[in-house]
């Protein structure tokens, strides 16, 4: 089974509404709703429509925040959180002046909520989200920004009752067994995971003679080379890894002898399904 780094559907995240907290009240003002292009670095895009008041053009707060990447919440009914481990954006509502990573910052407005959304100056948003706006449409109104960050910076999957998790932070690999709560560290040694400019999988595969193999991928969008990591494990405990660093083409670890090979940067393992024991090391 595959499981791919946290990241739900853009378009579903930006359609989705914030819930309007006690005490906030939604503004009666004159508004309407013109068309707003976002594109990360990641390669996601989407069109949707935001709001445009008093000749400002706002973007959702908690939508746009969550299609980055970040987590979002009310710590109070006027203080509004977007955050992760090295991003933080706080607003508050009736006030102009923001926090971003510790900085105040001026919005120019303060922020609106309207249909149950909180919305901020798309300018303000957009550079928050390390983009910008690339362009505005003076017939349609219509507003593209660009470059905006994806902060992902945990990655999730799960096998046989352990969760496992990678933090961008350290690179290192924490499994955690879900019945007992006894958790595991692996180094793993990878180093400036940036979900903007690569693609992090974990993938899990079981042998016919029951260990489980864990495989994974860390992908270049750009050229396509790869880093392989490939754990072994028996009666949950980990027997082998293996890590193989600038791959041009995907790797072939089951063979059909029975065999599982493993790849590194300078050998290549060839590993009895069963047992984990090295039957024959064969230099790159």
């Amino acid at each position: 089974m595959k499981l791919k780094k946290w990241k739900t559907a853009i378009a579903v995240l930006l359609m989705s509404s914030a819930i309007l907290p006690l005490g906030a009240q939604e503004t009666e003002a004159a508004s309407k709703y013109v068309e707003l292009e976002a594109q990360w670095e990641d390669g996601q895009a989407a069109h949707i429509q935001t709001l445009h008041k008093d000749g400002v053009t706002y973007g959702s707060l908690f939508s746009l925040g969550s299609g980055s990447g970040l987590l979002w919440g009310m710590e109070n009914d006027n203080t509004a959180v977007l955050k992760r481990d090295q991003k933080r954006i706080v607003v508050h509502v009736g006030s102009r002046i923001a926090e971003v990573d510790g900085r105040e910052v001026d919005m120019g407005r303060e922020p609106v909520w309207y249909i149950s959304h909180l919305y901020v100056p798309i300018r303000f948003l957009a550079s928050a989200l390390d983009g910008e706006v690339a362009d505005r449409d003076p017939k349609t109104g219509k507003v593209t920004v660009t470059g905006l960050n994806n902060y992902t910076d945990t990655f999730y999957g799960s096998m046989l009752g352990y969760s496992f998790r990678i933090q961008a932070a350290n690179g290192n690999l924490e499994f955690t067994d879900l019945y007992t709560g006894k958790k595991n560290l692996i180094p793993l040694g990878m180093k400036d995971i940036n979900v903007n400019t690569h693609e992090l999988t974990l993938n899990f595969e079981s042998t016919p003679q029951h260990l489980q193999v864990l495989f994974i991928e860390y992908t270049n969008r750009k050229t396509g080379d790869y880093d392989l990591y490939t754990l072994v494990f028996k009666n949950q405990g980990l027997i082998r890894k293996s890590v193989a660093h600038g791959l041009k083409e995907k790797h072939d670890s089951f063979k059909s002898d029975g065999t599982i090979q493993l790849i590194d940067d300078q050998n290549i393992r060839m590993i009895e399904d069963g047992s984990g024991q090295v039957l024959e090391v064969i230099s790159r």
